[in-house]
């Protein structure tokens, strides 16, 4: 798993996986009352039902929680929180208000409030798979993998034709080291929803790790085809053309990336691999100095910023970007790449 979260670390990336993983809406008939579609039309249907003062009791709960989405679709979870509050206040026994609440404490990283508002999600509605997936979501980021697995079961009890809730327990299965099974449920979730791009993402990860290359690549390709914006799907396949030495094909596939989320560091460094290995070394250190403006705080991109300046005969600049790196607290396969390189420039850590 260190190979999947090392390509991951880009904000946009864990974004688009956490509200995949993750839906807003709690149910489908949450959007009846005033059809919430997003954003302000949202808002403003909503908010004319809910000033009509026609409807009280669960009605009016479900128009708090569909108002509530929709100013959450805008980013303004203040809002969202406070029609989640209220429509808590008119229907104490409304489920639909706690789970949408417990995504918003989950994007604000307050993990037990939101799993203490799954939780009341499920005690008034055993049987609320979309409360199950949530509350897994969260367990798995706290790092509680055997609640994650358990509540991601139960969700798929209850609602056995969800893509999502398969890919869910695949990856925690993945977490876990279990390869079979998060394999197992990774196919699931793209037989049910056979343009699911987060499901082959995952399921090609793990093909890569179990070195079955074509595999990945396929998996990489049709998660492209499913979804032409997933930057992570784009590099993840960059890193196996990489691999192969095919540096062409990843540089095609990095500069997609960028031009997807000009934002990625991770893009940059390995696209500044791929120019070095292609002798291109200018190349190879505009994107590696690129990288280390995006992240100054990410050892990689000052190893991958020295591997180019040692390129180039600057040995004292790659010495002074290793140590650099060494501040960082990098991991140990990490730690141990910049202390042999600073041994083989006979340089002291």
């Amino acid at each position: 798993m260190q190979m999947r979260f090392s390509t991951c670390r880009l904000f946009a990336c864990l974004a688009v996986v956490a509200l995949a993983a993750l839906p807003m809406v709690a149910a489908a008939e949450d959007r009846d009352p005033c059809k919430t579609q997003s954003g302000e039309l949202g808002v403003a249907e909503c908010s004319r039902a809910i000033d009509s003062q026609q409807y009280t009791g669960r009605t009016l709960a479900r128009l708090h929680v569909g108002r509530g989405m929709a100013y959450q679709a805008q980013g303004d979870l203040a809002r969202a929180m406070a029609d989640f509050n209220e429509s808590m206040r008119v229907d104490p026994t409304y489920p639909g208000a706690y789970n949408n609440r417990g995504v918003i404490w989950y994007h604000k990283r307050d993990f037990n409030r939101a799993i203490a508002d799954y939780d009341q999600a499920i005690r008034l509605d055993p049987k609320y798979a979309r409360a199950y997936n949530v509350r897994g979501v969260v367990w798995k980021k706290k790092g509680d993998l055997d609640r994650a697995i358990a509540d991601f079961t139960e969700a798929i009890r209850y609602d056995a034709k969800s893509a999502i809730f398969y890919a869910n327990r695949g990856d925690a299965w993945d977490d876990k080291g279990d390869q079979d099974r998060a394999i197992a449920d990774l196919t699931e979730a793209v037989r049910l929803n056979p343009n699911y791009a987060r499901a082959y993402n995952i399921r090609g990860v793990i093909n890569r790790n179990r070195n079955n290359t074509n595999l990945a690549l396929a998996d990489y390709t049709n998660a492209i085809r499913s979804d032409p914006q997933f930057a992570l799907a784009y590099l993840n396949r960059g890193n196996v053309y990489r691999d192969q030495g095919d540096q062409d094909r990843a540089i095609a596939d990095y500069s997609e990336a960028l031009r997807i989320n000009p934002k990625s560091d991770v893009a940059y460094m390995r696209r500044s691999e791929s120019w070095l290995k292609k002798g291109d070394r200018l190349a190879a250190l505009r994107d590696a100095d690129e990288a280390v403006n995006l992240d100054p705080n990410d050892a990689a991109n000052y190893a991958q910023r020295a591997a180019v300046m040692r390129a180039l005969s600057r040995n004292e600049d790659a010495i002074a970007d290793l140590r650099k790196g060494l501040t960082l607290k990098p991991n140990d396969a990490r730690k141990k790449q910049i202390e042999s390189a600073l041994q083989e420039l006979g340089a002291a850590p």
